[in-house]
């Protein structure tokens, strides 16, 4: 991504420099002009409001846009001073000791001299290391970065072995969080195992606080913090994710509910959601748009029959996962809903009617479609020209992950079809199973989807955190 520097009118940067300061008679702007005096556009673009507007029309969510920034920086010194705090808003993942070092170091130094950049952070990634022995430096970090509002914890790694949880890291824990009065978005990972909790953790009396203005929740783990987490969660909280390995009583989420008035996304990852207490949490929480349940145990036929239709009668359901495998009644009952569904996840069993069932849920909901994942109980879809045809009439189509056969031959005209009404389509091994060797794929289509695919790629190469 290139930066564009706006024309910028002559007699409009000569009112703004009117309007700046007097400067001081020995300044150099009271010198007499040389060949490389700025003319007043250049000058009024050399201004750090104006290179704070000019900035902010450029994320920093990806690696390109990182590397736009680096570029930008050694253009000038004041596009290095434009670019440097808003790359310090967003630093990159802290998952050494070394990077945290460096890190404290800077925001350190230069709270000595200025501004400390560290004020300047509001995203976050940082790891606690094997054995907790850098609690103390990351308490540090936290204290230097105070404004962070949009932090990911993750402590140790799953070749750690086992890691136990003790009141004294509760207390560092308590600490770290504490340093973020304005915390909305908390991602807490313990991949580390751990081992039965020895006696009773002591939790400082304010330890709930951090978690009183949630706008998102993560949890990997971290049940033991639950008596914490569960106190000070409440009406700010709109996405609740309980994953894997979070050993949540069912009851507790659902005592929990009653307080979460806003929350639009759930996902529960551990153990099996029943469906009573599923009925709960759908009555309590009509405005559910994200449900995600995956159960890591088997769940019988019977216990998904009755729970699909309750997450159905979400109304503003848009995006479905659910991994008990379904059958072409639960099919129907999708296509007959009312939910505005844009991402389906599901688990089917493969009979002679799911293709055909398959094809009308697609095209009930093709207005708001944009992924499909279809993983199959035992046997995969043979995909037809019928059901091409379906994912062709979703005009705003993203992601086809759907476990297909891949012995059948397809049209050209339904693959032609699918390539050109779905302009958004994504790369991925279930759409080469239907394209792979059509002519208008191999001539048109497939060097820009693979150079799509392979940016995307490494755009995820520096997510230390989450590899």
């Amino acid at each position: 991504m290139e930066i564009e520097v706006l024309s910028v009118d002559a007699t409009l940067a000569a009112k703004v420099l009117q309007g700046l300061p007097v400067p001081a008679e020995n300044s150099r702007a009271s010198q007499e002009p040389t060949a490389f005096d700025l003319t007043p556009a250049q000058r009024v673009l050399s201004l750090a409001d104006t290179l704070d507007v000019i900035f902010t029309h450029i994320p920093l969510l990806t690696k390109s846009d990182r590397d736009t920034f680096h570029h930008a920086a050694l253009t000038s010194h004041a596009f290095h001073g434009a670019t440097q705090l808003r790359l310090w808003r967003r630093p990159r993942d802290l998952d050494t000791v070394e990077q945290q070092v460096r890190f404290a170091f800077g925001t350190a130094i230069s709270g000595a001299v200025s501004d400390s950049l560290g004020l300047y952070v509001k995203r976050l990634r940082i790891r606690i290391v094997k054995g907790g022995w850098n609690f103390r430096l990351v308490e540090k970090i936290a204290a230097l970065a105070t404004g962070v509002v949009d932090l990911t914890l993750h402590w140790g790694d799953s070749v750690d072995g086992q890691e136990p949880v003790t009141s004294a890291s509760v207390a560092s824990l308590n600490t770290i969080l504490s340093s973020f009065p304005n915390l909305k978005h908390l991602y807490l990972g313990k991949f580390a195992s751990t081992p039965e909790v020895e006696g009773e953790l002591n939790f400082p009396s304010g330890a709930h606080l951090p978690f009183s203005k949630l706008e998102s929740l993560q949890l990997y783990d971290f049940h033991w913090y639950w008596q914490a987490i569960a106190a000070g969660l409440g009406a700010n909280l709109k996405t609740l994710d309980v994953g894997y390995g979070t050993l949540i009583d069912n009851d507790q989420l659902v005592e929990l509910s009653e307080k979460l008035t806003s929350l639009t996304t759930l996902r529960v990852g551990s153990g099996i959601l029943e469906v009573r207490h599923i009925r709960v949490l759908v009555e309590r929480l009509p405005s559910l748009e994200h449900v995600d349940i995956t159960n890591y145990s088997e769940v019988d036929d019977e216990y998904v029959v009755a729970a699909i239709p309750v997450l159905a009668s979400l109304e503003k359901l848009k995006v479905l996962n659910f991994n008990g495998a379904i059958g072409s009644t639960q099919l129907k009952v999708l296509e007959n809903s009312a939910a505005p569904l844009e991402e389906i996840s599901l688990k089917v069993k493969v009979d002679s009617q799911v293709a055909e069932i398959l094809e009308k849920l697609l095209t009930a909901k093709r207005e708001t479609l944009k992924a499909v994942k279809i993983s199959c109980e035992d046997k995969p879809i043979v995909p037809s020209d019928k059901l091409v045809d379906a994912l062709a009439g979703i005009p705003n189509l993203e992601r086809i992950l759907i476990d297909f056969d891949d012995s059948q031959q397809l049209s050209s005209t339904s693959i032609g079809a699918l390539l050109k009404q779905c302009p958004k389509l994504e790369l991925t091994d279930s759409l080469e199973v239907l394209v792979l060797e059509d002519p208008l794929y191999e001539n048109e289509y497939r060097a820009r989807l693979e150079k799509e695919r392979d940016q995307d790629i490494e755009e995820m190469g520096e997510d230390v955190l989450g590899n």
